[in-house]
């Protein structure tokens, strides 16, 4: 049997969030900027001031991280670690006790907007994923102490933890959107933007509880010593050590062809995800909805709510491990294989056993993103200073962010901004963005520092598609 382990699990969580390295799901510094199509992925109630047409794949890509703890400098770290990561004391010492961590990646495969009759259309195909953790310094500190069951670590101590609300979730999907934004009064514009979900792949771990304790005897003196050594333990120096626990908890995965296998008795036998079976596995539906107010000749603010919907996954491509109830364990001749060879913290120890999809949900909502700005223009509103706050919903908490920026817009063509977020970047940071031509590039977070907590990035080539806007006495 093939041991799969939730520390390989939570090592692995731990590098795709870290290894990216993200608040919002869009570019926050772009959204004042009327030359660039990025600012309608901010509120589908904007117009740019042409229509457009962005290169497919490398047309509009946008990622983005964000932790509460760890920060760039840290993913040099766990780059350099490689196995001897939960030993890293420097990573260590910088974890909190609760450690949050979410990343998000958004590609638009194609997408284009132009503008028709009264109003402006917008269409794109795109693929999204999100991936979140909470995880605590606890149970850092359990993988640290058990990484390998090493006796040189402790040999002869008593180690209690009590884990809860420990949960690692990502879902990855595709996108059809189509978008429509119309010009109600001559100061009032609203739109919306619908969207068909078509989900790919989820994977959630959820530990509700776990309660740990073990007891190591001290090893005979001549085996410790051979230990320290060679590196190699002989088996009857774990004979008599002793633990119990108390676990509650589950394993989904949602994926076409693939997911978790079990043997005979119900337990986790293998873990296949062949990217090259993927497939549908879950559908769903999105709406955007926003506007925008002419206060004054200068003065304009707008609102959006972005994501609004759902993804319902497939039974039928769903499997489900849980584990519930508790096991007293004392090291033998005759279960020293299962308990003390491989890994420590393997779903097979613990007794995760195949699960009914029909206990457990099936629905998952998007992480839904608020969005309230204000903009005044300057110098025949070639110039603007703006604000605006978002809260992007998301798991296992919100995440919010201020943005104040100042944006030149002479040109179609030539657009530029900088902007400064206090919040996620802790002050020590700015944006910018700039488009000069069809090129678009920007970021929120240019970090003063060298340790960055939250990092983001936009890459877009787009061209112009049709007409400009008519005057609303046209319309």
């Amino acid at each position: 049997m093939r041991r799969i382990g939730c520390k390989a699990m939570l090592l692995l969580g731990s590098i795709m969030v870290l290894g990216g390295t993200a608040q919002a799901q869009y570019l926050r510094s772009s959204y004042f900027m009327e030359g660039t199509s990025a600012r309608l992925q901010l509120n589908p109630g904007l117009q740019p001031t042409k229509g457009y047409f962005n290169m497919p794949i490398i047309g509009s890509i946008n990622m983005s991280a964000s932790s509460n703890v760890l920060g760039t400098s840290d993913i040099i770290d766990i780059l350099n670690s490689g196995s001897d990561l939960y030993s890293n004391d420097k990573l260590f010492d910088r974890l909190k006790t609760d450690n949050r961590l979410n990343v998000n990646l958004n590609t638009d495969i194609l997408s284009f907007g132009w503008y028709r009759g009264k109003g402006f259309w917008s269409f794109n195909v795109g693929l999204r994923a999100d991936f979140g953790a909470a995880l605590s310094k606890d149970m850092f500190s359990m993988m640290r102490t058990m990484n390998g069951f090493s006796l040189e670590n402790i040999a002869g101590t008593n180690q209690n933890y009590s884990l809860s609300n420990q949960t690692l979730n990502m879902k990855a999907y595709a996108e059809v959107g189509l978008g429509y934004s119309r010009r109600i009064t001559e100061k009032l514009t609203v739109g919306a933007r619908v969207k068909v979900l078509l989900g790919l792949a989820r994977a959630e771990m959820n530990i509700n509880q776990l309660d740990l304790d073990l007891e190591v005897p001290n090893p005979n003196y001549a085996s410790y010593q051979d230990y320290s050594s060679n590196g190699e333990l002989s088996p009857s120096d774990w004979y008599g050590a002793h633990y119990n626990y108390s676990a509650d908890g589950n394993v989904i995965t949602t994926l076409k062809g693939g997911g978790m296998t079990f043997d005979n008795n119900g337990m986790i036998d293998d873990f296949d995800l062949d990217a090259g079976d993927l497939g549908i596995a879950g559908s769903g539906f999105g709406i955007d909805l926003g506007a925008s107010y002419k206060v004054w000749d200068n003065l304009t603010v707008s609102a959006s709510i972005l994501d609004l919907g759902f993804l319902k996954w497939k039974e039928s491509e769903t499997t489900v491990a849980t584990v519930s109830g508790s096991e007293n364990v004392t090291i033998t001749s005759e279960n020293y294989d299962r308990y003390i060879g491989g890994d420590f913290l393997s779903f097979e120890r613990f007794d995760f056993e195949e699960g009914s999809p029909e206990k457990v949900k099936t629905k998952t909502r998007l992480y839904s993103t608020l969005l309230l700005a204000g903009e005044y223009g300057l110098l025949n509103n070639k110039l603007s200073v703006g604000a605006m706050y978002t809260a992007r919903f998301a798991e296992p908490k919100t995440l919010n962010e201020l943005t104040f920026s100042a944006t030149l817009r002479p040109k179609n063509w030539l657009n530029a901004a900088i902007s400064y977020s206090p919040i996620q970047a802790s002050g020590k940071s700015i944006g910018l963005a700039v488009k000069l031509g069809p090129l678009f590039v920007g970021t929120d977070y240019m970090f003063f520092g060298s340790n960055s907590k939250s990092v983001n990035g936009f890459l877009g080539i787009s061209f112009p598609l049709g007409g400009k806007p008519k005057p609303f006495s046209e319309l």
